[in-house]
């Protein structure tokens, strides 16, 4: 699918634009600010909620999620549409259950925040370094991945765009910090946004009309996206859809690194909700388009499939194939989706680096004795070489992810079902007061290595591929080389109806259920084992430390505007003794602690 001789100077003039505002972006930040850690991590806190909500949008719609979806509607059709309103649900309870707590407490890593609620260094560990390892995993194929697409577009190779994106995205990520991210992010999702409303404007063109799109796609199934089987082992149904998108994304709206740092870059509650609702829109908005783009880009090619005729191989690569197809021949069109995905995989990449950087700095290095008590332009700098180095690190992962090939899958799978036990052991923290630091830990350790157990067991026994869809065709020239496509209907509901023992049944539940999974059993393990290992005092625990309808269960007199929930933290950075029983910390001389959070 080499379109090499079809990209002309205006696409390489789309492809340069991206490049190169990307890094005068994060130039200008550098030069500009950056002078501290806060500065670096925060930006400041004194952004303004729109460019932050842009960035966070742009942030979790990888390259990935373009062609994914996109080919998703394309060969199954439109029931993972659903997921839009699970997302829509998950931003709303993140915003008025966790925002209102997380927010006012001003911590640099929301990992803090498990340490001050539970008093253990070691549960703030355990859930830094799942999501270290689920950041660095997830960077690897983000970076890898869309190349595949991008060498198809263009004439420039995988590893040359593997390059080209590993050293731009360092570049601005190490110089500008959160302000650089921010600002890089809302202009490469307008450019996303162009891209993919090209690809479904110009196949709307290319079917005739809009109501034609939508005519062809029902009349191939492809708009049917009701259905409401309560089969654990039906891979998409409208429940489990919800569901899936409701804890995933509860999970990474709520307490991921990514969305605690943007949050926490505006100064005030009102807007840092302002940023998630923001997101309500633009994710709703976005997502419509992208899965209207893979009903598009099928009408176009209904009577004569590409993947029918062998002329693609996933699912994924239908609308590349339908750019360097259809759209070659007009110059700049190929560029501007050239940017769009380029954009898209900058994006994520650049907030997974400086989230890594943030986490270990917060979690890590500014604990240590090198850096404890080390002045704010060395603890900028500190920052600024980690993320070189994670830059680094990532451009040999991609590298990595181009050998690995269906490692690299199991992998991402692994990773997916992280959300549900990193979001239940929060909620104990937020919903349990009688939780102790036992149960937390035990919920999110056996919570984590029970879902892993069924998705790489899913992974290695169901080598079934998903049900597709029927395609045509019947419109291809009589001359043409056709490849017979056999639908999997059949043999995936066998597969559904065949006897099997425990485990094969446990294997064989959809995907969709392993984030609810993991925050269902996160929550059971860690009531019960708080309970047999004699839970918490609730009255131990500042109130500003749960949600507000348990406050009248827990310790009134705290307040979080003196710092007394930040003490656990502090007491590690500067050698402080805390007393559980009197709330406060004071030094070796007994003189009281004023606290300042941020200093981390």
């Amino acid at each position: 699918m080499g379109a090499g001789e079809h990209f002309g100077a205006v696409d390489y003039g789309m492809l340069a634009v991206t490049v190169l505002a990307s890094v005068a972006i994060g130039v200008y930040h550098g030069i500009k600010g950056n002078k501290t850690a806060i500065d670096f991590s925060m930006g400041s806190r004194s952004m303004t909620p729109f460019p932050v909500s842009l960035s966070l949008l742009a942030t979790f719609l990888s390259a990935n999620a373009i062609l994914g979806y996109s080919g998703e509607v394309y060969a199954h059709g439109s029931v993972l549409a659903w997921s839009i309103l699970g997302t829509a649900l998950a931003i709303v309870f993140a915003g008025e259950v966790v925002l209102p707590v997380l927010h006012p407490l001003k911590l640099v890593s929301p990992n803090q925040y498990l340490e001050v609620r539970f008093g253990s260094a070691w549960l703030r560990r355990l859930s830094m370094t799942m999501s270290v390892v689920s950041i660095t995993m997830f960077m690897g194929l983000a970076l890898y991945a869309p190349t595949l697409a991008l060498a198809a577009v263009t004439p420039l190779t995988s590893t040359t765009f593997i390059w080209i994106m590993g050293v731009v995205v360092t570049i601005y990520s190490s110089f500008g910090g959160l302000k650089a991210v921010v600002w890089a992010d809302a202009f490469q999702m307008v450019l996303m946004t162009a891209g993919v409303l090209l690809v479904t404007v110009m196949s709307c063109v290319e079917v005739g009309g809009v109501q034609k799109v939508w005519q062809v796609a029902y009349q191939g199934g492809r708009t049917e996206g009701l259905d409401m089987s309560a089969d654990p082992r039906v891979r998409h149904t409208v429940w489990n859809v919800i569901l899936m998108t409701l804890v995933y994304w509860g999970s990474h709206y709520s307490v991921a690194q990514a969305t605690y740092q943007r949050v926490s870059s505006v100064a005030t509650l009102s807007q840092a909700k302002r940023v998630l609702y923001y997101n309500v829109v633009g994710m709703t908005l976005f997502m419509l388009l992208v899965f209207f783009m893979g009903l598009g880009v099928y009408a176009v090619y209904a009577d004569c499939d590409p993947f029918a005729r062998g002329f693609i191989f996933s699912k994924d690569q239908i609308s590349v194939y339908f750019v360097n197809d259809k759209l070659k021949n007009l110059s700049g069109v190929p560029g501007v989706f050239v940017a769009a995905l380029l954009s898209a995989a900058l994006s994520s990449l650049s907030s997974g680096i400086h989230t890594m950087a943030t986490l270990l700095w917060g979690d890590v290095f500014s604990l240590t004795a090198c850096f404890r008590d080390c002045s704010d332009f060395v603890a900028a700098t500190a920052n600024k070489v980690l993320t070189v180095l994670l830059g680094a690190t990532i451009i040999g992962l991609a590298f990595m992810a181009s050998e690995l090939g269906g490692l690299i899958q199991a992998g991402y799978t692994v990773v997916g079902v992280m959300a549900g036990p990193i979001l239940g052991v929060y909620l104990l923290g937020l919903v349990v007061p009688f939780c102790n630091k036992r149960g937390a830990f035990a919920g999110l350790l056996s919570s984590y290595i029970l879902c892993v157990w069924i998705a790489v067991g899913g992974f290695l026994t169901n080598t079934t591929k998903p049900e597709m869809l029927p395609f045509s065709t019947a419109g291809c020239p009589a001359n043409s080389t056709v490849i017979t496509f056999i639908s999997l209907a059949d043999a995936s509901k066998t597969a559904i109806n065949m006897p099997g023992s425990a485990f094969s049944i446990l294997y064989s539940i959809s995907y969709t259920f392993y984030p609810f999974i993991g925050l269902a059993t996160c929550l059971i393990v860690g009531i019960l084992v708080s309970i047999i290992t004699s839970y918490q005092d609730p009255r131990t625990v500042p109130s500003e430390l749960v949600l507000f309808c348990v406050r009248r269960f827990t310790k009134k007199e705290s307040d979080v505007d003196n710092g007394v929930s930040c003490i656990r933290i502090e007491s590690l950075k500067n050698n402080i003794n805390y007393s559980k029983e009197d709330g406060m910390a004071t030094t070796r001389n007994n003189k009281k602690l004023v606290i300042i959070s941020d200093r981390l």
